[in-house]
């Protein structure tokens, strides 16, 4: 009950959070509501026996009676995989950063820099490397001082009872983080030999499909890449040559998912401060296109479900609206050979919306890595607003959205919970506008927003040369009526 409670004040909040912004200039945002079952029955009948326990055993009848109260508690068991997620963020952060530990990178199975041939040394190197982040990263957690990250990886820890005081204690959250290493470890084999076995078959398009929900019992992770923005850019140029988007369309958007990086999904980097990246992407974006709506530009609207994600924009709106701007870091690995329009695309990202900074960077980084720093104008960042919503089991009223975007989303759910989802982001279309989203849509008939084009974009080439850094972005499109 305790946890129900703290739910309805977090959705009180953040609804709060929402008509604060409106009343600064912002269009309102309507209050988010559960789907009903009437809106889904179609999805649901055709599913049958594919649907989740206990849905799956019940007549239409029943499902109808049940729905209510089934889809408040699956509303509530996704909130509740964000531990499990900032969990993982915590063991991201442990094998790759540099901000507690001068050690190398840990990556699982293998040294950064290590080019034995011989596996059993390997794994060797690899447990004794962690083992020393290990110690590092406990000495940190021991005496945070003000560090945002280690304050946070504290806090969930004691948060599961976990404390820092005596030996005894520090080594009950080593052996705590250890059994979580463990756990991604497992997970990520896992998931390693189904892409390797579609992998094998050369069909970049299956392995495609196969992630698409490769990461349906995962925790959910905030931590976010930069490489989707340009997939997005490149798509809203195509959309906006063959006239699918005319200039000054674009008035409103929603960015379900915006991320916030604790240390990036890609590399780990944290030696500055968590940051969102896609809003003010996407923003820019429409703005160099002149796909924006005229004067200060859309509105964007961040859905989300997590706290994280609704205290940092709101202190950045706030801080906004006192004429602070928002800085933004954006390192470019050099590992990868980046195909050429991706480093331009990095060179002059922010460029619609703020101005270059200085990006300092400590000497273990520069080595690995470009940086450049961004900030954001302050009229730019108050173009932003967050809501409480979550995708697959709520939904807006009125339809009111030119473009929605989700990026690294989808994979987290399976085949009926994408259903669900893209049936909501139908809902919160005008008529026949667009979802961006890099996942293909599941095979169920009873879904109206159809997928109107899949573009393959090429970020880089691996070691050998070969054009194996890929994604897909699909545009879906709502019906016109």
């Amino acid at each position: 009950m305790i946890v129900l409670r703290n739910q309805r004040s977090l959705r009180r909040w953040a609804v709060g959070v929402s008509l604060v912004v409106a009343a600064c200039g912002s269009t309102r945002t309507a209050i988010p509501r559960h789907v009903r079952f009437a809106e889904v029955r179609p999805i649901v009948t055709e599913l049958g026996p594919r649907l989740p326990s206990p849905l799956g055993a019940l007549s239409d009848a029943q499902r109808e009676a049940a729905w209510p109260q089934w889809i408040y508690a699956h509303d509530q068991e996704i909130r509740a995989r964000l531990e499990q997620g900032d969990e993982d963020t915590i063991i991201n952060w442990m094998l790759f950063g540099t901000s507690f530990t001068s050690q190398p990178r840990a990556l699982l199975g293998a040294v950064e820099g290590d080019t034995s041939a011989d596996p059993d040394l390997v794994l060797r190197k690899t447990i004794e490397l962690i083992n020393a982040r290990m110690d590092d990263l406990l000495s940190a957690l021991s005496a945070p001082g003000s560090d945002e990250r280690r304050l946070f990886a504290r806090g969930l820890l004691e948060r599961k009872g976990l404390r820092f005081g005596s030996a005894a204690e520090l080594a009950a959250v080593r052996d705590h983080l250890l059994r979580a290493v463990m756990r991604v470890a497992r997970e990520q084999d896992t998931i390693d030999q189904v892409l390797a076995a579609t992998t094998r078959s050369g069909d970049s398009i299956a392995e495609f499909v196969e992630r698409s929900h490769l990461f349906r019992t995962r925790g959910l992770s905030l931590d976010t890449a930069f490489l989707p923005n340009y997939a997005i850019e490149q798509s809203l140029a195509e959309m906006k040559s063959r006239g699918l988007l005319k200039p000054g369309d674009v008035k409103r958007v929603a960015i379900i998912g915006p991320g916030l990086d604790f240390a990036d999904k890609d590399v780990g980097f944290d030696f500055y401060p968590q940051q969102t990246v896609q809003p003010f992407a996407v923003l820019d974006t429409l703005k160099r296109l002149g796909l924006a709506a005229p004067g200060p530009g859309p509105e964007i609207v961040l859905l989300d479900i997590s706290p994280r994600v609704f205290d940092h924009v709101t202190r950045a709106v706030a801080r906004a609206a006192e004429g602070n701007g928002y800085a933004m870091n954006l390192p470019l690995t050099r590992v990868t050979d980046w195909a050429p329009d991706v480093r331009r695309y990095w060179q002059t990202f922010g460029d619609q919306i703020g101005e270059p900074v200085d990006a300092p960077a400590p000497p273990a980084i520069t080595a690995q890595a470009d940086s450049r720093a961004v900030r954001v104008a302050p009229s730019a960042v108050q173009r932003l607003s967050v809501t409480d919503l979550n995708i697959v089991a709520e939904r807006l009223d009125g339809g009111a959205f030119d473009l929605m975007i989700a990026t690294n989303v989808f994979v987290y759910y399976d085949v009926f919970d994408q259903a669900l989802a893209l049936s909501n982001v139908e809902a919160m279309l005008k008529p026949g506008a667009f979802l961006l989203a890099n996942f293909p849509a599941p095979e169920v008939r009873a879904l109206t927003i159809r997928p109107a084009e899949t573009v393959t974009t090429v970020y880089g080439r691996d070691r050998n040369g070969v054009e194996s850094i890929l994604d897909f972005m699909v545009w879906y499109q709502a019906p016109s009526n």
